[in-house]
């Protein structure tokens, strides 16, 4: 099944815009609830496509929600 893929050629991205790898958009940040091991986290933040909806993390964005599990299990 063939991908959607970004074919509007006067879309401009911001510099240092990160890319959905299947549909070639810049990905909209994004807060949201978020499980992880039975926790549950609120308003993090992650990348996700507008189109897809696949969802990334940046280092960032990783290490905000390490720092909150680590308050969680104190």
């Amino acid at each position: 099944m063939p991908h959607k893929t970004n074919t509007n050629p006067k879309q401009t991205l911001k510099a240092g815009a990160i890319i959905c790898p299947i549909c070639c958009v810049e990905l909209i940040e994004e807060e949201v609830d978020f499980e992880i091991d039975g926790a549950i986290l609120h308003n993090v933040k992650l990348l996700r496509c507008p189109i897809c909806q696949e969802e990334q993390f940046t280092p960032q964005q990783q290490q905000a929600i390490e720092e909150q599990l680590r308050r969680q299990e104190t």
